[in-house]
């Protein structure tokens, strides 16, 4: 009797389903009817959607170590979930002496990749394994091997350092008798331009952080700072006065050739890359205060003025889908970070109270910024943030690994 009773609800949940037309009617009546669908239950639909990996069977000497070490990477990563069963994707592999040879496959068994990391440790195997998987499951970049740069007067003068996402890791880069500032990273993590004082005036530097080699890629008379890595790391965009008045340059990496890209009454400074590598978005007084200003590198088109609403706005930063652009602003005389939609929209205060310098993750999901000597990390959809490097002298400057 009860059989035939459930038989005939679900048969009408069926039918519910198709006169409503959508998943959603047919879930509330689920809900009225059963009660909450159960922890991890999901339509296939959703299944077909969603983030979640389970952690399969790991073999090899250091198998299960690295099992739990790929489980608990996953399990603090931002847009996947980890789940026991009943995932849409699952791993499976070996690891012998910390090398990871691992399968990421689909719920019907389909391979996406399978693929050896064969770093000397076994922690940064995880690490790049974890990023692998989360870009093929998410279409986003993780951040488990990124890095961020940064500035630190720790030491009793500004140097660089590097520590991961999370804050830790905390390592001194850089040595300068006389300082190193304005620091930025290549998007592969492989190189690391900065501004130091060795020569007298300020030169770019960038060091090539597998070798640990330093060269000097600009070095003329005047100033040279502010360099960032074009994306595809052939390039670097800096300010170089070498001609008279400050502006924008374009320094190619394989010859030292050097384009002029503004033409300013100002000091432009600050320079930021869009993904497609062309455009830029500075900071510049042209006599109105500091303004954000862009240029196409690819055509002889001068800059143009972008309008921020605000009076004020340096340290500029395209995120990484190209579709905002994150900067430092003052509001009631203090200092404070705004992200706003390009090339037009809203502007979004991110944190007031002394914030500065934002840096936006790989991923787009969080910026970075400096507030009262500590680096800060927020995310961006709920507004949570934290402190990931402080006691460390006054840090200034970072700037995330793009």
């Amino acid at each position: 009797m009860l059989n035939n009773l459930r038989r005939s609800l679900l048969a009408c949940a069926a039918a519910a389903f198709v006169l409503a037309g959508g998943n959603a009617h047919a879930e509330s009546w689920w809900s009225r009817t059963f009660g909450p669908k159960p922890t991890g239950f999901r339509t296939p639909q959703e299944l077909e959607k969603a983030t979640t990996v389970a952690v399969g069977e790991f073999t090899g000497a250091t198998g299960v170590t690295a099992a739990q070490a790929i489980t608990d990477q996953l399990a603090a990563s931002e847009g996947v979930q980890v789940l026991s069963k009943g995932a849409r994707f699952n791993l499976t592999g070996i690891s012998v002496g910390g090398r990871i040879t691992a399968r990421l496959t689909d719920r019907k068994g389909k391979q996406i990749f399978e693929r050896t990391y064969a770093a000397p440790g076994l922690d940064d195997n995880v690490r790049a394994f974890a990023d692998d998987i989360i870009f093929a499951i998410t279409g986003h970049p993780g951040l488990a091997t990124s890095r961020i740069a940064f500035v630190s007067d720790v030491s009793g003068s500004k140097q660089v350092y590097l520590c991961d996402a999370k804050g830790n890791g905390v390592e001194q880069v850089t040595h300068q008798a006389f300082g190193a500032v304005a620091p930025a990273l290549a998007a592969d993590g492989s190189m690391l331009a900065y501004t130091g004082y060795g020569s007298g005036f300020s030169n770019v530097v960038v060091v090539d952080m597998g070798a640990g080699q330093e060269r000097q890629m600009a070095s003329t008379p005047g100033i040279n700072t502010g360099p960032t890595f074009s994306p595809d790391g052939r390039k670097l965009a800096l300010t170089m006065s070498f001609v008279g008045n400050p502006e924008i340059f374009i320094l190619d990496l394989s010859n030292n050739h050097a384009i002029c890209v503004t033409e300013s009454i100002g000091v432009p400074s600050s320079p930021s890359w869009h993904p497609d590598g062309r455009r830029l978005v500075f900071s510049s007084n042209e006599g109105l205060g500091p303004q954000l200003y862009l240029v196409d590198s690819a055509t002889e088109q001068s800059a143009v003025r972008w309008p921020t609403g605000y009076n004020f706005a340096t340290d500029p930063e395209w995120s990484p889908n190209g579709n905002e652009v994150a900067f430092t602003t003052r509001i009631s005389d203090d200092w404070a970070v705004v992200t706003e939609a390009y090339p037009s929209g809203r502007a979004k205060v991110i944190q007031r109270s002394g914030a500065q310098h934002p840096t936006w993750s790989p991923d787009g999901r969080s910026i970075a910024y400096v507030q009262h000597g500590q680096l800060w990390v927020q995310d961006l959809a709920t507004g949570k943030r934290r402190s990931i490097v402080s006691g460390r002298g006054d840090i200034s400057e970072p700037r995330w690994m793009r």
